[in-house]
Parts: C-alpha cells; structure tokens; sequence
C-alpha cells in the first residue's frame, strides 16, 4: 500500500510511535491517548452525518443499545431515536455506524491493510453519553480506537493482568463470565478492584488507543459523542478450528454420531476404540496444515494467488449462461442465491466466445477440480485466460474456492 495512504489514516489517528509500531507488526500493549484537533483526523470522520450525535441520529437506522452506564453494567436494545434515548438521560451505543457515513467501509478496508490484518476486521460503532452518566468498568477482547467528537469525558484506564490477551466477549464487575474464561484462567477471575487506574481526560479530537485487556470506564462531564474503530482480526484458534475441521470434514468417521458413548452402554467400549484410534491418527492429519493455512486471507487475495493446486467446486445452486454476440464475443451472465434464498445476477460481461466450452464443462463437474484439471481438458487455451475466469467465477459465486487442505 502506497505511503501517502498510511500518513492519510494510522498517523492521523495514533501518535508516529504507535503508528510505526503497528507497521512493525508490534502491537501496542498500553493504553495511549493522543491529542489534537478533529481537522486533523481522516476525512471519513469529518463529515457531516458523523460530525455530531444528532446529526448521525438523523440518518442511523441500524440497531441501538443503550443503558445507566455509572449505576449498572447492563444495556438494553431500543429500536427509538438514539438523540432522543440520550436526551431520557441515557448512554446510547450505536453497533454499526459504516452503512450511514459515504467511504466509511472503504476507509476501514484501508486501515485493515496498514495494520495488516484480514478484511471484516475492523468496524465503526459510536457511543454518547449525557453529562452525568459513562460506561461502567470491563474490558474488552478486542482492540479500540477511541475517537472523541463532541463534548468531553475521563477515561480511567488499568491494565488487566490476570488473563493476557483474553479471548470471547467482554467482561467487568456485575457481568456474567463467558464459557470461554474458565479456559483462560485457574485462579481467579480479572478483578478490577485490585487495578490501578490512570485517568485521561478526552475533549474533541482526542484519540485514544485501548488494547484488549485494559480496564476502563467512562464518566462525562458534559454530554459527550465519540466514534469508536473496533478492531478484532481472528485469532490462530480460530483459523485452526475453521481449518481442521474442515480437514477432518473429509473424513466419515469423525463425523460419525456418538452412539454408543454413556459408559453402561454396549457400544461403549467401540466407540471409545474409534475415538482412541482417530485421536491417534490426528497428528498425521495436523501435519496437512501449514502456518500459511492459519493465516486469514480474503476472496481477493486467493484469487491473486490462483495456481495448478487451487480447488475448487461449482456451488450447486448458481448458473450460469452465455449467448453470443459475434464470432469471437459473448455475454456471460451469471446468477446466484444471496442469503435470503433470493437468485440475484452476480455477474455480466463480454467473454471470449472461446471460452464457452469451459463454461460448459464446469456446469456439467459436480466434483472437486484444481486449475490443472481445467489446463487439461482445454490444453489450446492459455492459462492466464483459464485463472482469470476462474477468478471471474469465484467473484460471481459461481464457484467455492475452497481454502481448507485436502484429506
């Protein structure tokens, strides 16, 4: 990504320390403020729909959370004016604020690649509160870049010591422990009592950057907006689960139900010999996994990187048509169900006439194919023209790249 582009967002936004540390691949572990004016932050956040509360209230449609931040952890959902819940006396959160301001999933596809990690990892939410109330103590399992638009308010700030890089949803006194903390700790759960808190006082054009783990709270002392990026790139047990199981999804006898399993059964002794078995054989599998394979990569970057071993499958649900235009030209036009089950047109475009064999023989392939398999039945056609249609087809959700190791 070109220079200007880095300047344009992660040092108009963090202190040049914090941004040279993030290019280095170093996240920040303490909590840091910068402060400044908001003509100096990225345009996205200066325009007007996002320059004052009330004026993002105007346009937000999406789901609203509010709640009594300084007497009671707990919020509540409201499908109200998210100005007017402020104006009750209430701290509002606003989950995702992205689709309402123009370029803003444009600018967070930018800050994901300075900070290099995987596109949908970042989002915008944005939180007001009036002058006498905040956010109660927890920290979060993910990163926050706290951007203050209006008004002023205190942070209090305290590393979370008892579980590093703390993974699930977030957490503080008075709410409920995840499933996922028992894992993380034997001892006893993060206690915020037993934390020493810095205060850092926020007025417009504030910036603060919280990692996970930090305990913080929030009071205003006049009503007060800011904008949050939220920051959560999967974590390497993530991109193992997804990527071992789908690797052991080739398998029939991992997913075989466990009858058999209560120990006064019959079948017990058999199932415990298969499970004993297959966790024997699981290491073997494990080895099928590359570091490559854990790092997360979008339909973008696969399709870049198509080669001979790329697989892939047609997704059974989709079509695709052409008709000809010439003796050398066609239109190709393809079609796909969305997640509503409604068929929509993913694609049309003019397409070398050459190439409506291919179509057709990938319509007619119910099975498993890499791009040698394609080079193969069509050895007159170039490999350059096979890979980016192949890419073409991806897009169109036409066809599954699939991103797991075969068994």
């Amino acid at each position: 990504m070109p220079d200007a582009v880095v300047t344009r967002h992660l040092e108009r936004l963090l202190s040049p320390q914090l941004a040279e540390d993030f290019r280095r691949g170093v996240v920040p572990d303490k909590a840091a403020a910068t402060h400044g004016t908001l003509e100096r932050l990225p345009e996205v956040l200066r325009q007007p729909p996002l320059a004052s509360f009330v004026a993002l209230s105007r346009v937000y449609r999406g789901p609203v959370a509010f709640g009594r931040g300084l007497r009671f952890p707990q919020v509540f959902d409201a499908s109200a004016n998210a100005a007017n819940l402020r104006q009750l006396g209430l701290t509002v959160y606003l989950r995702d604020i992205a689709p309402y301001a123009a370029g803003a999933h444009a600018f967070l596809r930018e800050l994901e690649a300075e900070l290099g990690i995987a596109q949908g990892s970042a989002r915008l939410t944005a939180f007001s509160s009036p002058h006498d109330d905040g956010v109660a103590c927890h920290y979060d399992a993910e990163e926050v870049i706290s951007v203050q638009m209006e008004g002023s308010k205190t942070f209090y700030v305290a590393p979370m010591d008892e579980i590093p890089q703390p993974y699930g949803s977030q957490f503080g006194p008075g709410m409920a422990a995840s499933e996922d903390m028992y894992a993380q700790t034997r001892e006893a759960f993060p206690d915020a009592s037993r934390a020493t808190f810095d205060a850092i006082r926020m007025t417009p054009g504030s910036v603060l950057f919280l990692p996970r783990g930090t305990w913080h709270r929030t009071e205003a002392t006049e009503d007060s907006y800011s904008i949050s990026i939220v920051l959560r790139p999967p974590s390497l047990l993530e991109t193992l689960q997804q990527q071992l199981q789908g690797l052991l999804l080739q398998q029939p006898a991992w997913r075989t139900p466990l009858y058999g399993s209560r120990l006064e059964h019959g079948g017990s002794v058999s199932a415990h010999e298969t499970a004993a078995q297959l966790l024997a054989a699981l290491p073997d599998s494990l080895k099928r996994l590359s570091a490559s394979d854990l790092m997360p990569h979008s339909i973008d970057e696969r399709v870049a990187s198509i080669d001979q071993t790329s697989r892939f499958r047609r997704i059974p649900t989709s079509r695709a048509q052409t008709m000809p235009l010439s003796r050398i030209a066609m239109t190709l036009t393809v079609s796909a169900w969305d997640r509503d089950w409604v068929t929509r047109t993913t694609l049309g475009t003019d397409a070398p006439v050459l190439l409506e064999p291919v179509i057709g023989w990938l319509a007619a392939n119910e099975s498993e194919f890499n791009l040698k398999d394609v080079e193969r039945e069509f050895p007159s056609h170039r490999s350059a023209d096979l890979r980016q249609l192949l890419g073409l087809l991806v897009h169109a959700q036409y066809l599954r790249f699939l991103d797991f190791p075969a068994a």
